[in-house]
């Protein structure tokens, strides 16, 4: 069952050793605040670079609250002005306070000047509601969301979804997702995953994020994919049967591509067309209890093809065996050791 969430919790905290907000929204926040204020001391220097490299959702919301910032660059300053003289909106006002203790001495201005641009966006605006899922190595499980819409969960997955009054938002945190989205044209469904952005209104479709490798694929409808920087976004609307991947680099690859093989999972299958064996193991390891190990690199050059279950790992071993030129050794931790065949 989802964890459901009612709001942000709060501490008491000290600059130099601040006891943080439990979500990253709200504690990067908290470090805009600090970075901004013209007192950020070298032991604040010091917290802030430990809780950017603790997860990686930290540096998300902060990189995010920053380009808001940097975006008010753009704006001239007589528009800025009139946005921050405007009579501020009673529900608006409340939520100010409960976070008035983001603005220390110096940083009310710039704290004000992205909350003026963006009408208070991210900095005030709380979800209605907080789900996290999780799956475990080797789990697959399917939920049904409030909204009606369908989530389906590879093995290894981590996911938080906020729902807010004008939109749905999921961020995927790692593992896979297939999506099946209940149309609403007034509230968009939003997945967010590293620097990949996904919207929709309703479609079917995959998000997949492995460590620095982010896939798309559509099996119906229209996606819009945006990746990077606001200041240099890559763009791309998959239809049916497009997918689109991004590396490091954030720019988006897009190419036709064998959906159902690459939803085969959705069915207990994993489909591979004449891979690498190197790549082959590697996906297969995400579902086998024990790992298939190499012990001679050669054999990673190899190519394999075929269709297997994801719970017969015998099967996908004999496969091995009378497809390849390779030895099966079975460890007695469980594990699999493969050699090459002299």
């Amino acid at each position: 069952m989802p964890r459901t969430e009612s709001g942000p919790r709060y501490s008491a905290m000290s600059t130099d050793s601040p006891t943080l907000p439990d979500d990253p929204r709200d504690a990067a926040a908290y470090w805009f605040a600090r970075v901004h204020s013209g007192h950020f001391t070298v032991a604040e220097q010091a917290h802030f670079r430990q809780w950017r490299q603790a997860d990686p959702r930290n540096e998300h919301e902060y990189r995010a609250l920053d380009e808001i910032w940097q975006a008010t660059s753009l704006v001239p300053e007589d528009t800025l002005r009139e946005l921050l003289m405007a009579p501020e909106p009673a529900e608006a006002c409340r939520q100010r306070t409960r976070r008035r203790w983001l603005v220390g001495a110096g940083a009310s201005c710039a704290v004000a000047v992205a909350v003026g641009v963006f009408g208070y966006s991210h900095l005030l605006e709380y979800p209605e509601q907080v789900l996290r899922y999780a799956t475990v190595h080797g789990e697959q499980r399917a939920e049904t969301l409030p909204d009606g819409s369908v989530i389906e969960m590879n093995v290894a997955t981590q996911l938080v979804v906020r729902y807010y009054g004008d939109r749905r938002d999921v961020e995927l945190l790692e593992g896979e997702v297939a999506f099946d989205v209940r149309s609403n044209t007034a509230r968009p469904f939003l997945v967010t995953a590293g620097e990949v952005n996904v919207r929709v209104t309703g479609t079917v479709f995959t998000v997949r994020k492995q460590q620095d490798r982010i896939s798309v694929a559509v099996e119906s409808g229209t996606v819009e994919v945006t990746s990077g920087r606001w200041w240099a976004r890559d763009q791309a609307l998959l239809t049916a049967g497009l997918a689109a991947s991004v590396r490091g680099d954030a720019q988006l690859h897009v190419a036709s591509a064998d959906v159902a093989a690459l939803t085969a999972w959705r069915q207990g299958k994993v489909v591979f067309r004449d891979q690498p064996l190197e790549s082959v193991v590697h996906e297969m390891n995400r579902y086998l209890a024990q790992p298939i190990h190499f012990t001679d690199s050669r054999l990673k050059r190899l190519s394999m093809a075929g269709v297997f279950s994801i719970k017969d790992a015998e099967g996908f071993l004999q496969a091995l065996q009378n497809q390849m030129p390779v030895i099966v050794v079975h460890r007695p931790d469980g594990g699999v050791d493969l050699s090459l065949l002299r």
